[in-house]
């Protein structure tokens, strides 16, 4: 009898675009308005725009051509519930989510919301730390860095190997731990792992089992920052 030791297909899915993604790519007078409000909102609590909708609903139409999933796992966080939500919506079947804590995005800490020049008005000392740490290693105050979001991605990958082998399971959560989970399977360092370019809003990363060369399998990278949808533009 067939004993695969990874999950037969694995996705993983960036979340649709949220409020504070929005906020990021405007270039309006209010700008500063809008990024002053986002900091007042709690990470977990932040929501998906209507075009992040639309990204999840395409994105689930599009995995709808798909062998059926037999679990989704969801960062805890609302905008990836809600893009796990809509995703389900559009499948044609039921399919149970689980919130899993350890796909959450990377905490920011106290510099939740910051942009640079802000960081190094009022908190100099960490603006120092980060430019000589640099993005990888430099760990936010009361937050994480890249190195503690993979120590998360690495135990839910044990979960799967314990727990859903031969199985199909669909993963959705946010840009850092997407780009994780390439950097296990790949053994990625430092520079590799900045190399990676943004993740799109519903970035696809789909992977699926290898037998040909050990019975239990490996898992193979078909598809990496893939969409489902034509462009952001053509939703208003």
């Amino acid at each position: 009898m067939e004993k695969l030791k990874w999950p037969r297909k694995l996705v993983i899915i960036r979340h649709g675009q949220s409020e504070q993604n929005a906020a990021l790519d405007l270039l309006e007078d209010n700008l500063e308005e809008l990024l002053e409000q986002q900091k007042k909102i709690r990470d977990a609590d932040i929501q998906l725009t209507e075009i992040g909708i639309w990204q999840a609903q395409e994105t689930g139409a599009y995995l709808a051509e798909y062998e059926p999933f037999d679990i989704c796992f969801s960062s805890p966080y609302r905008r990836a519930l809600q893009t796990s939500d809509e995703i389900i919506s559009r499948l044609g079947y039921n399919l149970t989510i689980f919130k899993e804590n350890r796909l959450r995005e990377k905490e920011f800490g106290r510099l939740h919301g910051f942009k640079d020049d802000e960081i190094k008005k009022k908190y100099p000392e960490e603006f120092e730390d980060r430019e000589r740490d640099g993005k990888y290693w430099y760990r936010l105050p009361r937050g994480e860095n890249y190195p503690d979001v993979e120590d998360r991605v690495h135990s839910f990958l044990d979960k799967l190997v314990r727990d859903y082998g031969g199985k199909n399971v669909l993963v959705v959560t946010h840009q850092v731990p997407y780009k994780m989970f390439r950097a296990l399977f790949e053994h990625l360092d430092e520079k590799a792992v900045l190399a990676l370019e943004d993740t799109p809003n519903c970035g696809i990363q789909e992977y699926r089992i290898d037998t040909s060369k050990t019975e239990e399998g490996r898992l193979k990278l078909i598809k990496f920052d893939d969409i489902a949808y034509k462009s952001q533009s053509t939703k208003t």
